[in-house]
C-alpha cells in the first residue's frame, strides 16, 4: 500500500514539472514572432499589389515616356524621378528622351525596365 502511495504522490508532483517545462516551449520568442508577423504583412501587401516574391509583378507591365538620367541610374517622367534597378538597360540612352516599358517593384520602389525605345 505505502509503494502505490509513494506512486501516487511521485505522479502528482511530477505532472505539474512537465506541464511547465511544456509551456517554457510554447512561448515563442518575441522577435521572431515580429519577423513573422512583417514577413506576411510583405506578402499580404504583394498580393494586394498583384506582385510575386521577388516585388516584380507578374502581369502588369507599364510604359512611359521620359528621360534617362546621365548615368542611366534614373528615369524621369513629368516630375517624377525613379530608381532604375537594371541601368544597363538605358546604357546607350543616357540624356535622351524615350519610351520604357517597365515593372513596377514594390519592394524597393524601383522600375525593372523590359524594352526601351527612342522617342518618336
Amino acid at each position: 500500500m505505502k509503494k502505490i502511495m509513494m506512486a501516487l504522490l511521485a505522479m502528482m508532483l511530477a505532472l505539474p514539472m512537465l506541464a511547465f517545462a511544456q509551456s517554457d516551449q510554447m512561448q515563442s520568442n518575441p522577435q521572431n514572432d515580429q519577423m513573422q508577423n512583417d514577413k506576411q504583412m510583405q506578402q499580404r501587401a504583394n498580393q494586394a499589389a498583384g506582385t510575386d516574391q521577388t516585388g516584380q509583378s507578374p502581369m502588369a507591365k507599364h510604359t512611359m515616356a521620359g528621360m534617362v538620367s546621365s548615368d542611366g541610374k534614373g528615369f524621369t517622367s513629368g516630375d517624377t524621378t525613379y530608381v532604375v534597378n537594371n541601368p544597363k538597360s538605358l546604357m546607350k540612352y543616357e540624356n535622351q528622351n524615350v519610351s520604357v516599358k517597365f515593372q513596377f517593384n514594390t519592394n524597393n520602389n524601383t522600375i525593372h525596365v523590359i524594352s526601351v525605345n527612342p522617342a518618336q
